[in-house]
Order: structure tokens, then sequence, then C-alpha cells
């Protein structure tokens, strides 16, 4: 579920796990993070990771005694019959774990990184949208992924022409 979200949003761990129900909207497809500076934020979530966010709430009761109070925290795990939250630790490796079954262990942050990169393609490289989406104050930091679709572009050329020579 929390890789789900990563793909779906680029959010970061730590804003991920502060996570509270009062912080979801499925009608305006968004959820408010607080973000590095303690700065509130609105991001947009794809419709498959809200939908599994759903189905993770409607479980989330039965199975690890949450309670559906908007203050609580969304992602909880069950200590000793009580809900606690999930620390940052707990769900980067709940993200090792559930990505290593694909055969490719990834972290938070390579499923941030996955989501920027996708988001640059989608967008034909829209800077302002990524650098608000991804919460970055530096429009530098949103162009390492720009870079990142150009070289794919570069590689999917050079592959082009040598498909070309056979």
């Amino acid at each position: 579920m929390q890789s789900s979200l990563f793909l779906g949003s680029g959010i970061r761990v730590n804003e991920l796990s502060n996570l509270r129900i009062k912080d979801i909207d499925f009608s305006s497809k968004e959820i408010s993070v607080v973000r590095k500076g303690n700065k509130k934020d609105t991001v947009s979530v794809t419709p498959s990771s809200l939908h599994d966010l759903k189905e993770y709430l409607s479980i989330r009761h039965a199975r690890y005694a949450g309670k559906d109070d908007e203050n609580e925290f969304v992602f909880i795990k069950l200590y000793k019959g009580e809900p606690l939250p999930l620390t940052n630790r707990a769900i980067e490796n709940i993200v090792y774990k559930y990505t290593k079954s694909f055969d490719k262990r990834m972290s938070p942050h390579k499923l941030r990184h996955s989501y920027a990169t996708n988001l640059a393609e989608q967008t034909g490289g829209d800077i302002p949208l990524i650098m608000s989406q991804l919460g970055h104050t530096s429009s530098d930091t949103s162009l390492l992924y720009i870079n990142t679709s150009r070289e794919k572009a570069r590689k999917a050329a050079e592959l082009l022409d040598k498909r070309k020579e056979k």
C-alpha cells in the first residue's frame, strides 16, 4: 500500500508516515502533506493509488484496531494490542520487502524518483508542476528528472538507429 502511494504521488517517506485521515480528500484526488520546513502542501494522487488507499482504510480497523478519528495516523501497526503510527524505518522496511518480491529491492526514495521521472515524461518537463508536486524549492532539483528523461530519449534514438541497421 505504501509503495502505491509513493508511486502515485511522489511524496517523501516522512510525509507518508505523518499522513492523517483528515489529510485525504478522495473527491479532489489530493492529500495534504507537511513538507520540509513544516510547510503544509497539497499533492495530487493517481486514481489507482487512491483506490489502494481506500482498500487499506477498509481493513485498517479490523486488522490494526485503527480508529476513524480524523486526527489518527493513516498508516499504523498493532503493538501490544495498541495501534501505533508506522515509523519511517518501518515504512522503508515494508517497501523493501514488497519490492524485493519483484526482483528489484527499492527504497521509498527510489519510488519517489520513479514517480518524478514519469511525471517529467508525461508533462513534457513542466518544471513548475514537478516542483509543486514534489515540494522542491529549487528548479535545479526538478531538472534532474528532466535530464533523466532526455537520457532515456537519447538511448531510445540510438536503439532505433541500430534497429534500422539490421
